[in-house]
């Protein structure tokens, strides 16, 4: 097909725990529908953490990387006239440079979720302790990685998106507020909103869905070798721990895990930063309409029973029926 003089690609970096596996597992399976809107969802692969790692590993260029996907798009049988890129850990990346040379070829659009940081924290922390990729943080303890927090440089938002337009141009973000009020439609018809993908009515749905565990399931799992076992084992594991896990959700309890005055403390860093993309991008005086949680709201730490016999009958000895279920036939 003819080649537009400049298409649009769309870098969707997350930011993590916002709903980034749904999305693309959406994106990818329904491919065909969006290629008859004239978008590319190139490479054939659910997240374009390949491509993105291999940049920044040196191994190509973006420019190079950037010639590859166009002329793929190119070769499509209807007119491409944007591509989207997805790949959530790009947002860790403190420097993004090396993805400059994607507008030697593109008009590049950045697409980032913004979650309230305090929420983000909690969420990260039970996505680290029940996936386990990361030696520094897969067995940390919660407070703990609470005064750690500030390695987390990417939920200052006001300040990553300054850097991302160093590098692609003001003007380039396009940021949305990940909250249920603000998503109409929810996660993915929100996403497809910011790219111009108004109407998903046609779209299938997807899995990809990666909730977190609750605070105590989270904290057994922390001490759990789940990092030394292949990746197909993890994630075996990580079902079992899913099985358990629905048990103890029965039970009711909440989520959340920073107390009252240590979440205001929190959230003031923030401030500052998070009104100023809110008067910006959304003409709003704040970012974020859902209230923080009040000083009665309940919040549970992430700790075990006290009781040894306690944590067996809650947390071991389900473990491990349902490690045998999992298991007892595949021996």
């Amino acid at each position: 097909m003819p080649r537009p003089a400049r298409r649009t690609l769309y870098l969707h970096l997350g930011v993590h725990r916002t709903a980034t596996t749904n999305i693309q597992a959406t994106l990818f399976r329904n491919w065909p529908a969006l290629l008859q809107r004239g978008y590319l969802y190139p490479l054939g692969v659910e997240r374009h953490i390949g491509l993105i790692n291999t940049i920044f590993a040196g191994d190509r260029t973006a420019s190079d990387a950037a010639r590859d996907i166009n002329d793929r798009a190119d070769a499509q049988p209807s007119p491409v006239h944007s591509l989207i890129l997805s790949d959530e850990d790009i947002s860790m990346r403190r420097d993004l440079s090396p993805l400059r040379g994607l507008s030697d070829v593109f008009d590049v659009k950045v697409v980032m979720a913004l979650r309230r940081q305090d929420l983000w924290l909690e969420s990260w922390w039970a996505q680290n302790v029940k996936g386990q990729w990361d030696h520094r943080l897969c067995h940390i303890r919660w407070e703990d990685f609470l005064r750690e927090r500030a390695q987390f440089h990417w939920i200052d938002y006001k300040a990553y998106i300054d850097h991302i337009e160093t590098v692609f141009g003001t003007g380039c973000v396009i940021p949305y507020v990940f909250e249920r009020d603000q998503m109409p439609g929810g996660p993915v018809a929100t996403f497809c909103r910011q790219v111009g993908i108004d109407d998903i009515s046609d779209f299938k749905t997807a899995g990809g869905k990666n909730i977190s565990l609750t605070p105590e399931m989270s904290e057994f799992v922390r001490h759990l070798p789940y990092i030394n076992a292949s990746m197909k084992y993890r994630l075996a594991l990580i079902e079992v721990a899913e099985v358990v896990d629905r048990q103890i959700r029965i039970e009711g309890g909440t989520s959340l895990m920073i107390p009252y005055a240590l979440r205001q403390k929190i959230m003031a860093g923030y401030d500052a930063g998070n009104t100023l993309l809110a008067q910006r991008f959304f003409g709003e005086k704040t970012l974020f309409k859902d209230p923080l949680p009040g000083p009665d709201v309940p919040v549970t730490m992430p700790h075990l029973p006290e009781d040894p016999e306690r944590v067996m009958q809650r947390l071991v000895t389900p473990f491990v029926q349902a490690l045998i279920d999992r298991f007892d036939d595949k021996i």
